[in-house]
């Protein structure tokens, strides 16, 4: 994908978080009615067996798997309808779950966990959708400043060691033994950028598949901050899809930043660990309902826990990695 491309998509996503939570609802619903009555105008079969799974079919949708009991060849004004019914009530259900999503932490969670999944996008697609929002804005921070994160890593990781020189030997000597050593340096160092860029590209291209795997693990930590509660466990994973959907819309923001601000590479981390922590502790709180002074507690504890997690799974995979290269 083309940097324009992603540009583009990166600036859509920026427009809808702050976009009016009343007029793009209403512009969907609104474009909902209209393809609605564009549909009603399609034609429909004569038959009554569903093309789809042979059930008998009684009115204009079959009964058992839904499907409209359409005529196969339709032309392509009416392929462009129905294309665009799918997405707007898509779009609706995601635009409706985005605003409650940042604006109120825990809501969507008790509202699928109270059987209210209707109106809002499920959790499952709204990470999934989220993820490929999340992928796109790193990979092209990523591009932009690959230099300066690998000259981080190195920076903390490698650790150049001097060793002193007899002080027998004579100035030229030591000259030239230094000059010698650090030279090797160098090429160690320009060894280790090249593996550690390999590994970075790969961490990358793979980190859909990381954090999708960890999952179940942020969940068991959530069911073993709460192992009195009465909840199951697919639960606290109900709640681990909203959080993680948060924490990648959050970071796909936070890293468009340096674009426009350079330096703010020193303090985002820290910024967007510290409100991620705040919305853990204002969802356990609207979640579990315990006094304030516990709920804190156990968000700084969930939030150490995390990242703790996170770090041990990314160190492991980059060793791999970089062992493997």
């Amino acid at each position: 994908m083309g940097v324009v491309t992603q540009a583009n998509l990166l600036k859509d996503l920026r427009e809808t978080l702050f976009f009016n939570k009343h007029i793009l609802p209403a512009l969907c619903v609104s474009l909902s009615l209209d393809i609605s009555t564009s549909m009603s105008h399609l034609k429909y079969r004569k038959e009554t067996n569903c093309l789809n799974c042979g059930a008998e079919v009684t009115d204009k949708y079959c009964p058992n798997c839904g499907q409209p009991n359409l005529e196969i060849n339709e032309n392509v004004f009416h392929m462009a309808v129905h294309f665009l019914a799918d997405y707007f009530h898509y779009d609706s259900k995601f635009v409706r779950s985005l605003l409650p999503l940042f604006t109120k932490p825990g809501f969507l969670t008790k509202e699928y966990w109270e059987g209210k999944r209707t109106s809002y996008i499920h959790p499952l697609r709204l990470y999934f959708f989220v993820t490929i929002i999340f992928m796109i804005a790193t990979t092209y921070f990523y591009h932009h400043f690959d230099k300066e994160v690998r000259r981080s890593i190195i920076y903390k990781s490698v650790v150049v060691t001097k060793d002193s020189i007899p002080a027998q030997a004579s100035d030229s000597l030591k000259h030239i033994a230094q000059k010698s050593k650090e030279e090797q340096q160098r090429k160690e160092e320009d060894k280790a950028v090249d593996k550690l860029g390999e590994g970075m590209n790969n961490f990358f291209r793979d980190l859909k598949y990381i954090s999708f795997f960890l999952l179940p693990f942020y969940a068991l930590i959530f069911k073993l901050l709460y192992i009195r509660r009465k909840h199951f466990y697919v639960q606290h994973l109900v709640y681990t899809l909203h959080l993680q959907s948060f924490v990648y819309i959050l970071v796909s923001i936070a890293v468009l930043i340096p674009f426009v601000f350079p330096e703010s590479m020193h303090w985002l981390r820290r910024s967007v660990l510290v409100i991620v922590m705040i919305y853990i502790a204002i969802s356990f709180r609207y979640l579990y309902h315990q006094v304030w002074w516990k709920t804190v507690v156990k968000a700084i504890l969930a939030t150490i826990l995390l990242a703790l997690t996170t770090g041990i799974a990314l160190g492991v995979y980059m060793t791999v990695s970089l062992l493997g290269s």
